[in-house]
């Protein structure tokens, strides 16, 4: 029989394409995907992440993710995750957007619920798979909910609107008053 590359002595030798973010992996494709040493990464839309959106000023942003998987020495399924954030939130002392910018990493053990240790060594995070099952998306969106801070707000008074800067002035004249 010819196949379509008789002529060419040479054999096809390429890595396969990565998988997506947002596709569903059963434990099993987990496992292979940590014996291979995969990362799946790529940048993920804002506005096609729901929960976080809640957290969030506007649609504005981007989130690079990046997840390897490998299997521990334990036997345990481990991933590591690499996020860089840049989204809008709002700030609470002037009610205006403001950028936030982020970096995390992130170690977990992935396992079932009947399968996933008791305890785990310092410096892991246990993830129980969804029957079994992985989005990393989902995963992903966890992870950056957990790093939005529970009171967005400028690093810096300074940076606030004219609302915040008019309290915090009216606020040092009334203690240079009162003394």
């Amino acid at each position: 029989t010819y196949g379509f590359d008789v002529r060419n002595l040479l054999t096809y030798d390429a890595r396969p394409m990565s998988g997506s973010l947002h596709a569903w992996y059963s434990l099993r494709d987990l496992e292979a995907l940590a014996g291979r040493g995969v990362t799946l990464s790529g940048e993920l839309d804002v506005g096609k992440l729901p929960r976080l959106l809640g957290l969030l000023h506007s649609e504005v942003g981007s989130v690079r993710a990046a997840l390897s998987f490998r299997q521990r020495r334990e036997g345990w399924l481990g991933a590591e995750i690499d996020l860089q954030v840049s989204v809008e939130l709002k700030c609470q002392r002037c009610l205006e957007p403001f950028r936030y910018e982020a970096k995390e990493r992130v170690d977990l053990v992935l396992a079932d619920a009947a399968a996933l240790p008791a305890t785990v060594p310092e410096g892991l995070e246990p993830f129980e798979l969804d029957g079994g099952r992985l989005k990393p998306a989902d995963l992903i969106e966890d992870e950056l909910i957990v790093a939005i801070p529970l009171v967005p707000k400028h690093a810096r008074i300074e940076d606030c609107g004219s609302l915040a800067r008019e309290l915090a002035e009216r606020n040092e004249r009334s203690v240079t008053v009162d003394r």
